[in-house]
């Protein structure tokens, strides 16, 4: 059942709660935070349909339309997890508005369930399926396909590496026999041995003419360059789940399972016997 809250539609100082919140993603696409500004502005969209009025006071956001905002979210079967995306980031807004000076501390959060619900099984592939998956035979296919193989090799290589470290890679990263550059999510340094299997997949897309070592970002604007990042995640995670169909797997492939794969193959396991053990009929 469908809960729709009534709110009124005087806005003091002329600033309502959707415009504040648009204000804040604009000055997160300012600061360069691109991906960060495309969802929250999904998450204030959402709660704007959920509104169905162009605004709502400060005066007006309290405890009641926050529960009733999260009993419509559940209606549409959303799970904890999104549920709990949507209420957070509403929540993130709202905090920086009483920091600004434009709305007043109500505590309209509190009771409202935003809990993560850990997912205990996370899909990594097994040291035997990266090994189907290296010998599978894509020479018939679209280049596309063997792309996104080798990008989601390179992240087991590298230790589970994002595809947004991976993309912004360059020859200055690559030093003494080491992988050297800093997580651009966590902002940590990380560096690891430089790998033979490592070297062998960027030789089949580096060029001098181009700044990073894969044929992703080309754009010199940091907006354009986000739009590419994004644009090329989204098809090599399409190829990855051809290719996931193709090996039979029972989950999709996608980078993602790239990082789960690393930690979970790891275990009992050292860099050497994952690069090397059967190589000769791997590459």
């Amino acid at each position: 059942m469908d809960v729709m809250m009534t709110v009124s539609t005087e806005m003091p100082n002329g600033v309502g709660f959707i415009a504040y919140a648009r204000r804040y993603v604009g000055r997160l696409q300012a600061e360069g935070r691109y991906d960060a500004a495309h969802k929250m502005d999904a998450y204030i969209s959402r709660f704007a349909a959920y509104l169905g009025k162009n605004d709502i006071s400060f005066t007006d956001f309290g405890p009641l339309l926050i529960r009733n905002y999260h009993a419509w979210l559940q209606d549409r079967r959303l799970g904890q997890n999104s549920i709990s995306l949507y209420i957070r980031n509403l929540k993130r807004v709202y905090r920086q508005a009483v920091k600004d000076g434009q709305a007043a501390e109500q505590h309209p959060f509190d009771g409202v369930d935003v809990s993560y619900r850990v997912k205990k099984n996370k899909n990594g592939l097994t040291l035997d399926e990266v090994r189907r998956l290296q010998r599978l035979d894509l020479s018939g296919s679209h280049p596309s396909l063997s792309f996104a193989r080798d990008l989601f090799l390179f992240s087991v290589f590298t230790h589970g590496m994002t595809a947004r470290d991976m993309f912004y890679l360059t020859k200055d990263n690559i030093s003494g026999g080491r992988l050297t550059y800093t997580s651009r999510t966590t902002g940590k340094e990380v560096s690891m041995q430089w790998e033979p299997a490592m070297q062998e997949i960027v030789d089949r897309y580096s060029s001098n003419a181009a700044p990073y070592l894969f044929p992703v970002i080309t754009s010199s604007v940091p907006k354009e360059q986000w739009k590419q990042h994004c644009a090329a995640l989204h098809n090599i995670n399409r190829n990855l789940k051809t290719i996931g169909r193709l090996l039979s797997l029972p989950f999709p492939l996608t980078m993602t399972v790239a990082h789960h794969s690393w930690k979970s193959m790891t275990r009992g396991l050292s860099v050497a016997e994952l690069l090397y053990s059967g190589s000769a009929e791997l590459m």
